[in-house]
């Protein structure tokens, strides 16, 4: 088994009950998340997000079995599972409080790949990875800095991370 990480931090303005209401809310990722686009998501009936709370991502080829491993007012992580490539891993987001009233965010992605498959991986699906992580947390910015008119407060990406 291979094991590497993928980090990525941005700031907002937003409080941490905004951005994790976002996050909680599994069923809407597909409209704010652009690589959940064409991803149905499986929810549990009559239960919310906590600790130990299981979902599903169905995507046309690729597969995901997900579960809450933390769950506290400024983190939250979720273990996965992906069928194609087999691979395994944590997302963690955590938020930082900065002296200005702002918070950091940030996302670290754990990931197991058998060797097989990390072998297969190169370095261009790796910065893949990292482009992901940080298209994620632009995304995530502008829909929790939305102010109730639905104007977006935060300049536009420019691939920094902040």
């Amino acid at each position: 088994m291979i094991r590497y990480e993928i980090a990525a931090t941005t700031v907002t303005t937003a409080p941490p009950e905004r951005v994790f209401a976002v996050l909680d809310d599994f069923s809407n990722w597909p409209r704010w998340m652009p690589s959940l686009e064409r991803v149905r998501i499986e929810l549990p009936p009559n239960d919310h997000p906590r600790q130990g709370y299981r979902f599903k991502l169905h995507g046309m080829f690729v597969h995901a079995e997900m579960e809450v491993i933390d769950y506290t007012p400024l983190s939250r992580a979720t273990r996965f599972r992906i069928s194609f490539p087999p691979f395994q891993g944590i997302n963690r987001c955590r938020l930082i409080p900065l002296d200005d009233g702002r918070y950091r965010i940030e996302r670290l992605d754990q990931l197991e790949l058998p060797d097989l498959v990390a072998h297969v991986i190169d370095a261009t699906q790796r910065k893949r990875f990292e482009q992901l992580a940080l298209e994620f947390l632009h995304a995530l910015r502008r829909v929790v800095e939305q102010t109730p008119h639905g104007t977006i407060t935060s300049a536009s990406p420019t691939g920094r991370s902040d």
